[in-house]
């Protein structure tokens, strides 16, 4: 699974403003956070992460269930007044970019220059508006070809795109002009993931996961596990995602499958105890009731098992687990 939660800045306040001045009423908090890319996939199962800075919306598949990439929003490191300034033009408040009168095109700083094209390319692409994305990401890739961020941003375009022959290359670029860049490096594990490439993305996890600078480091570790369970070893998994909640509690794609591993081998105290934090933080899932239904059925608590069960019957009846307690009845 892919989800991961925007930071409250002044940005968000900016497009509300933004947004309430344009459309003559404000946006409520509770509109903004749909607004925002923040999407938890429904079951919290299989997927990997991709970092804080990259969250647009990528639909693809793996072995047993959908995998949702959330690609986008970098974090921009120049100053306040050039992202705003950007943001206008993407607005269509300040005219259109051209060579001549785009003022990100003729910043002294090449790097801030690029680092502002960057942003607005990922805004496009939380938008859905590729050509825009392509057209500014390539202008940034122009002034600073061999930048880490611009490639990186380039990959994940690329991604989207589906041109993998671009997604290595860029990928392979930024890294070797930033060999620590884990962002970058995290990305990259993902998309290997995807195409099913597991060694290679457990390769690149692992360096990330030893990058102590790495403020995600656990979800590195979480993504690694997803990883060593698609290569059938639990020991590694286990492992991995035990080292996952260490870093942070509040993992339920590491609580749900550090259950289902202890049901399986047949610890269902433990099972218990994980299922019951997940619960905690995360909302219903058919996985995660299927789950406590067969755990409950080994613990033999006839309330708790009768909850299960219509929750999952009211809740997801169309569900693959839905039909798989249907068979097992």
């Amino acid at each position: 699974m892919i989800s991961m939660q925007p930071a409250d800045s002044w940005w968000a306040k900016f497009r509300i403003e933004l947004d309430a001045r344009r459309n003559g009423r404000p946006r409520s908090p509770q509109k903004e956070k749909k607004y925002r890319f923040s999407r938890r996939a429904p079951d919290h199962s299989g997927r990997l992460y991709l970092t804080r800075e990259d969250r647009v919306r990528l639909k693809m598949r793996t072995g047993h269930e959908a995998l949702y990439q959330a690609i986008g929003k970098a974090i921009f490191t120049g100053s306040r007044r050039a992202l705003v300034l950007g943001m206008l033009v993407l607005l269509g408040l300040t005219g259109c970019v051209t060579e001549t009168n785009d003022p990100l095109a003729q910043n002294r700083d090449p790097k801030k220059a690029a680092q502002a094209y960057v942003e607005a390319g990922t805004m496009y692409m939380q938008r859905g508006n590729m050509e825009h994305a392509n057209r500014t990401l390539t202008r940034a890739h122009e002034i600073a070809p061999n930048d880490p961020a611009v490639n990186n941003a380039l990959a994940l375009f690329y991604s989207i795109e589906g041109n993998d022959e671009q997604v290595e290359r860029h990928f392979k670029k930024a890294l070797a002009e930033d060999p620590e860049f884990s962002q970058a490096r995290n990305n990259y594990a993902v998309y290997l993931f995807e195409k099913g490439k597991y060694d290679e993305a457990i390769v690149q996890l692992e360096r990330v996961t030893k990058d102590y600078r790495y403020a995600r480091r656990f979800k590195a570790y979480e993504n690694l596990g997803i990883c060593y369970l698609k290569k059938q070893d639990t020991e590694s998994a286990k492992a991995a995602f035990n080292r996952a909640l260490q870093l942070n509690s509040n993992l339920p794609v590491s609580l749900l499958e550090m259950a289902e591993l202890s049901l399986t081998e047949g610890d269902n105290k433990l099972a218990s105890r994980y299922l019951k934090k997940y619960e905690s933080i995360a909302p219903p899932s058919p996985r995660q009731l299927w789950l406590g239904i067969r755990l409950q059925r080994e613990l033999g608590d006839k309330n708790k098992l009768a909850s299960y069960e219509l929750a999952l019957k009211n809740m997801f009846p169309g569900s693959a687990e839905y039909k798989a307690y249907k068979a097992s009845l």
